[in-house]
């Protein structure tokens, strides 16, 4: 079974691959340009929210998270409905996040609005044999560390030597892969940051095909598009 772990990265996304025996990478400047890749593709965890709000429908499962990781809660962040991620400017998307949910967006959420939206547009053309889940990278790292959450930042050399160092325990080949990718593109097109999150969706995503999927659920499971919103881990 060919699966990946997927996070944004200043050129696209950055992706990491596992197929029956080794471990792969691709940065790509859209999901559409990965399955022309990797047809073959069965199953991705990629850290983008999945499932949007709208007026018939709140996503409520970020307060879900936020209990996961405690005091580091801030690592979540609240998306826009989906009006708002299809707004032709931030004036606009912040407007219609008021008038749909009540409230206005941070430009975090802005910024990745482009992201959401090829996603949201993914969902409902994907092949029907490829499964597609929202995963988040904390929560990832906690279940790989015996359930403990990682109380460093991953932008410290701490936080990241820890995340590193835990995710070679799940497999040695992972360093190898990580200076193949740094040598390969530069930070300003793939952060290190980056390269270390989609491991963590990669190799959580891997240990799944023998223990089956978890998922933290929504209160509602379905946005008004009938897309399942829940995260694996």
């Amino acid at each position: 079974m060919k699966i990946a772990g997927i996070d944004s990265c200043p050129l696209g996304w950055i992706v990491i691959h596992h197929d029956s025996k080794d471990f792969g990478f691709e940065a790509v400047k859209s999901i559409g340009h990965l399955m022309e890749l990797h047809p073959d593709l069965q199953r991705f965890f990629i850290d983008i929210p999945i499932g949007l709000s709208s007026e018939n429908y709140t996503r409520t499962i970020e307060s879900k998270l936020r209990k996961e990781l405690g005091s580091r809660s801030s690592t979540i962040f609240t998306p826009a409905c989906r009006k708002a991620v299809y707004a032709a400017d931030y004036d606009e998307a912040r407007e219609i996040n008021k008038q749909v949910l009540g409230q206005s967006i941070s430009i975090q959420s802005y910024n990745i609005s482009k992201k959401i939206k090829e996603i949201d547009r993914f969902m409902t053309s994907k092949p029907d044999g490829l499964e597609v889940y929202e995963s988040h990278p904390e929560i990832c790292f906690k279940y790989l560390n015996d359930s403990k959450v990682i109380q460093t930042k991953k932008s410290t050399k701490k936080g990241f030597l820890e995340r590193f160092h835990l995710l070679q325990k799940q497999d040695p080949q992972l360093k190898l892969l990580y200076q193949d990718i740094i040598e390969t593109f530069p930070k300003s097109k793939v952060k290190p940051d980056d390269i270390l999150d989609a491991m963590a969706l990669c190799v959580s995503n891997l240990k799944r095909n023998s223990s089956g999927l978890n998922f933290i659920q929504d209160r509602q499971h379905t946005d008004d598009k009938g897309i399942f919103v829940k995260v694996a881990y």
